[in-house]
């Protein structure tokens, strides 16, 4: 059940026994989850679970800034500087992303960041996932109430 949703999260990063073993690791935990998860229902379990298996794929920052050099250094061709407004604010979350969106499928291999939602804490959860793959990823997680979405949607 879970090796697709690994196969996409991680991009093609992982071979297929690797992709096997943690699809294994996510079924187990959820299965029988460890006691401090025992609290949350099935979905926020399934939820956590793949995010902390998975954890390597993900990327987690509490400013936005923070969270673009994270991104960039996951590239061999680091991204652009974060694009500060001209007072030097911040933009906001919704125009990075945008900004991300179109800087991503510029790439020889378009590019995709998903939100993860997670509901331990308030930073922004990611994963760059290959955009040829983000409708199946979508789609896919929505049948197992994973809550994702296309950053440009935040």
């Amino acid at each position: 059940m879970y090796t697709e949703i690994v196969r996409l999260l991680s991009a093609g990063a992982l071979d297929d026994d690797a992709v096997r073993e943690k699809a294994a690791e996510v079924d187990a935990a959820v299965t029988d989850p460890e006691d401090w998860l025992r609290d949350y229902d099935p979905e926020e379990i399934r939820q956590l679970v793949v995010e902390m298996t998975l954890g390597e794929f993900f990327l987690i920052g509490d400013k936005i800034d923070e969270l673009h050099e994270l991104i960039s250094d996951e590239f061999a061709e680091p991204l652009p500087p974060f694009p500060y407004r001209e007072d030097q604010e911040k933009v906001p979350s919704k125009d990075y992303f945008a900004w991300l969106d179109a800087q991503l499928l510029a790439r020889p291999t378009a590019w995709e960041v998903v939100s993860w939602h997670n509901g331990l804490d308030d930073n922004l959860h990611v994963v760059i996932v290959r955009r040829s793959d983000t409708d199946r990823l979508l789609a896919l997680a929505g049948t197992m109430g994973l809550r994702v979405e296309r950053a440009t949607a935040i």
